[in-house]
C-alpha cells in the first residue's frame, strides 16, 4: 500500500509542471495584412499553417518570457500627405438677415434654433440684485450668460454679443472689427 502511494506521488510531482504550463496561441498574417491569434492549431487555414507563429502565453506575471521571433509583416506604405495650415475655427458670424430678428426678451431657446449655437459661451454667473422694499431688502439672485458669435476680422464680418439673464435676451451688442 505504501509503494501505491509512493507512486502515484511521484507521477503526479512529475507531471505537475507539464499541467501548470503556460498555454499555446498560434499567429498569423493573411493576404491583406490582418493579424490572426488562435490557441487551436486545426483552425488555422492550411494555407498559412506555414507561416504560423507559436507563442506561449504564462500562466502567472512572474516567469520572464523571451522576446517570440518577428514574423514580416507586410506593410502598406501610406502616401505622405502635403502639410496643411491649421485651420481656423468657423466663422460665428451672423448675417444680417438673421441679426434683425433677434429682439430683447427672446429666449435662450429660440436665440439658438435662429441663429445657431455660439463660437463661445461664458460660464454662467450668477448677479445679486437687491430691493429695498417696505418690508426691507429683497435679494434676487440671477443667472447671467454671454454667448459669441465671432466673425472673421479679415473679412470684415461683425462679432455678435448676446446677453442673458435667466435664460432671456437683455442686451445685443454688435461689434464692427477695427479698421486700422
Amino acid at each position: 500500500m505504501k509503494r501505491i502511494i509512493i507512486y502515484l506521488f511521484l507521477l503526479t510531482y512529475s507531471l505537475l509542471p507539464n499541467l501548470v504550463s503556460g498555454e499555446e496561441v498560434y499567429k498569423w498574417v493573411d493576404e491583406r495584412g490582418l493579424i490572426h491569434l488562435s490557441d487551436d492549431f486545426y483552425t488555422i487555414p492550411e494555407k498559412f499553417r506555414g507561416q504560423v507563429q507559436k507563442i506561449i502565453v504564462p500562466d502567472s506575471v512572474d516567469e520572464p518570457m523571451p522576446p517570440s521571433e518577428k514574423s514580416p509583416v507586410p506593410s502598406i506604405a501610406e502616401p505622405e500627405k502635403p502639410k496643411v495650415a491649421p485651420a481656423r475655427p468657423p466663422s460665428g458670424f451672423i448675417p444680417f438677415n438673421k441679426f434683425i430678428y433677434l429682439t430683447e426678451g427672446m429666449s435662450e431657446a429660440e436665440v439658438l434654433s435662429r441663429v445657431g449655437s455660439p463660437t463661445q459661451v461664458t460660464k454662467d454667473e450668477i448677479e445679486v440684485e437687491g430691493y429695498l422694499t417696505q418690508r426691507g431688502v429683497l435679494k434676487r439672485e440671477v443667472l447671467v450668460k454671454r454667448y459669441y458669435y465671432i466673425g472673421d476680422p479679415d473679412l470684415g464680418e461683425r462679432t455678435t454679443v448676446i446677453h442673458f439673464k435667466n435664460g432671456v435676451v437683455t442686451k445685443i451688442e454688435r461689434i464692427f472689427p477695427p479698421t486700422w
